[in-house]
């Protein structure tokens, strides 16, 4: 069973939007993107695996052992 990993993003206050990372469902690849969405500071992104949100604050070792933890967990 495979996990539906999702990338919401945006700018300012608005809602966003939703869209699947098509990817490959790895810590460091979906970083990788929300690096790229974020647009070094112009917008805000983070990742929802399976309709939860994952913890993407500024202690990357901790965020990168949860996101793995969620992605073989919920694999």
């Amino acid at each position: 069973m495979s996990c539906l990993v999702q990338i919401v993003s945006g700018e300012g206050a608005g809602e966003g939007r939703i869209e699947p990372h098509t990817g490959r469902a790895t810590a460091r690849a979906i970083r990788a993107r929300l690096t790229r969405e974020r647009c070094n500071g112009d917008r805000w992104a983070h990742v929802v695996i399976d309709g939860e949100r994952v913890y993407d604050g500024p202690y990357p070792t901790a965020w990168e052992s949860e996101l793995d933890y969620v992605l073989r967990a919920s694999s």
